[in-house]
């Protein structure tokens, strides 16, 4: 996946320019804009379990430049759906409510590269999600209610070209590692069982997007991948006493494809 993406991105990078355009007008700009999405979701813990459904997100920005063409960003994201769970051992359950939040600080410079422009940036980012798996599946397994949070180093490129009739092409590739994740559990929605709290120390995602910008408004498509890998092992307790069992939150994925349009204000 992410040799895919990154062949993806250099692809686009290193193309040749459509036209010619003064750089200053590539250069990131102090304001705000805000986003609307819809998306295509899907969570999996590979041989186990699945999550798949549609999101519609809404997204903000805040840019001030700096000096010497150094900028800050501040992000926030809401994305929210209903997802449909599908495992081969308890059975499947549809119209779960899904939805994740992320706030973001970022540092970044911008370089001028020939006819184009280079903004780098790093910062520090937190992710929370929520999913409402209870309810009974169709061969009668009880579900629970689970809380992912996640707190990752973004880093990332954008690349900014001119195109025809005043119009810029602007295309983002980011990895961001996570630092830490604690997943919560709520196993209690099944009678006779505690909840649960994981620690996750290891994983990363992947983000990509192509925006074609005009004026004050842009439009593209993008994807977020992330991949975590199982976390730390509780005591499974239940009616106050452990089973004798572990419990882990498995290895997990999650893939969102969609598209945004954004506009200035």
């Amino acid at each position: 996946m992410k040799q895919y993406i990154a062949a993806v991105i250099i692809a686009v990078l290193f193309s040749p320019n459509m036209a010619c355009a003064e750089t200053a007008t590539l250069k990131t700009q102090t304001g705000k804009d805000i986003g609307l999405s819809v998306s295509a979701y899907q969570y999996q813990e590979p041989g186990i379990m699945s999550l798949t459904g549609a999101k519609i997100g809404l997204d903000l920005h805040f840019t001030k430049v700096l000096r010497n063409d150094q900028f800050i960003r501040g992000d926030l994201r809401y994305a929210f759906g209903t997802v449909d769970y599908n495992s081969s051992d308890t059975g499947s359950a549809s119209g779960e409510p899904d939805m994740y939040f992320e706030i973001r600080g970022l540092f970044g410079k911008d370089w001028i590269v020939k006819e184009a422009l280079l903004s780098a940036y790093a910062g520090l980012g937190y992710r929370y999600l929520f999913n409402d798996g209870r309810g009974v599946t169709n061969t009668g397994y009880g579900g629970y209610r689970r809380e992912s949070n996640y707190i990752y180093l973004p880093v990332g490129i954008i690349h900014r070209r001119a195109l025809t009739g005043q119009a810029r092409l602007q295309s983002t590739l980011e990895y961001d590692q996570l630092l830490s994740g604690t997943q919560i559990s709520t196993l209690s929605d099944v009678p006779g069982y505690s909840d649960a709290t994981n620690s996750q120390s290891s994983g990363y995602g992947l983000r990509l997007s192509i925006m074609y910008q005009k004026s004050i408004w842009a439009v593209g498509p993008y994807l977020n991948y992330w991949n975590i890998a199982e976390s730390d092992g509780v005591p499974e307790i239940k009616n106050g006493v452990p089973t004798g069992y572990g419990l882990v939150e498995p290895k997990n994925n999650t893939i969102e494809i969609g598209v945004m349009a954004s506009q200035q204000f």
